[in-house]
This record gives structure tokens, C-alpha cells and sequence, in this order.
């Protein structure tokens, strides 16, 4: 089955919705590498995002491009 398109604008679109929210992102790092964290968008600029992560030593900010979400590499869902 196909995938629907999805255009850039409508990703910032429901990015910038989520703003504020605690999240739960998956990472994509390949090779079998998925990586779960807790966070919450922290600032939406022109061509990326910027999360701050909760409860991990290792990462404290994470950064993401518009084009990792289209291709499924990070994946946001709210956290309820």
C-alpha cells in the first residue's frame, strides 16, 4: 500500500501543533537501531526542529529536520 504525500508545510504544521507537549520520539538510527526518548519541542526554526530530552544522562537536546519525520526516521506521538 502507498503512502500518503505529505508536504513539508503540513509537517511544521502538525509539528508546531504539538509544541509544548510532552512527546515520546522514536529514532531511526538504522541497522536496527531504534532509539526511544521523552521530551518536548523546544523551538521550531526554517528548516528544523529542536526537542529537549527528560530523563536521559546521555542526550539533552536533540535536533531533527522536517525531512526526517516525512521519511519516518523520527517518529512524534503525544504522550498521554
Amino acid at each position: 500500500m502507498k503512502k500518503k504525500a505529505v508536504s513539508a508545510k503540513d509537517v511544521k504544521d502538525n509539528i508546531t501543533a504539538l509544541k509544548g507537549k510532552m512527546l515520546q520520539i522514536k529514532v531511526n538510527k538504522g541497522r536496527k537501531r531504534i532509539i526511544k526518548y521523552s521530551g518536548e519541542i523546544d523551538e521550531i526554526l526554517p528548516s528544523l526542529f529542536t526537542m529537549t530530552i527528560v530523563g536521559e544522562k546521555n542526550v539533552s537536546r536533540l535536533s531533527c529536520s522536517y525531512s526526517d519525520v516525512i521519511c519516518g526516521d523520527v517518529i512524534l506521538t503525544e504522550k498521554k
